[in-house]
């Protein structure tokens, strides 16, 4: 009985600190710009923040993190090593700790590699208000690539 009882409270041990150790994991998912993050479906590389993209490939032009209140159009650019077919994107952006807009969802019709993503805040008044901002990438609904930029 004695013994029994050890080796139930063993295993119970055991599975409390299997729950601990993969609930810490998840808990700590959030990539920032640098790195790369692997979700279902993309493997992403670093985000920038840009005030121009090349047209023809979306890659930024001189990236930045700082921005003037006029500037007409903020870029956030993420380099994909990989996204699948029917892998689903979309932008959140954030004013001082706010989300206020999500861009427009983008979806993958076929697989594509090596590709710069682009999506964009664009102000419907005269300028873009002033502030601390930040833009994360979410691939099929889950959190992924995320930085940081300040309108002045």
């Amino acid at each position: 009985m004695t013994r029994l009882f050890i080796r139930l409270r063993t295993m119970a041990l055991l599975v409390i600190m299997a729950l601990i150790v993969v609930g810490c994991s998840a808990y700590n998912q959030t990539n920032s710009g640098t790195g790369t993050g692997t979700a279902p479906g993309a493997t992403l590389g670093q985000i920038v923040t840009a005030a121009q993209i090349d047209p023809a490939t979306n890659a930024p032009v001189q990236p930045t993190t700082t921005f003037s209140s006029q500037q007409p159009v903020i870029y956030a650019v993420v380099q994909a090593q990989r996204i699948e077919p029917g892998t689903s994107m979309f932008a959140r952006w954030s004013r001082d700790g706010q989300p206020f807009e999500d861009s427009d969802p983008v979806k993958a019709n076929q697989l594509y590699e090596n590709r710069y993503v682009e999506f964009h805040l664009q102000s419907t008044k005269q300028q873009i208000d002033p502030g601390n901002y930040t833009v994360q990438v979410f691939v099929d609904g889950n959190p992924s690539q995320q930085t940081s930029f300040t309108v002045q």
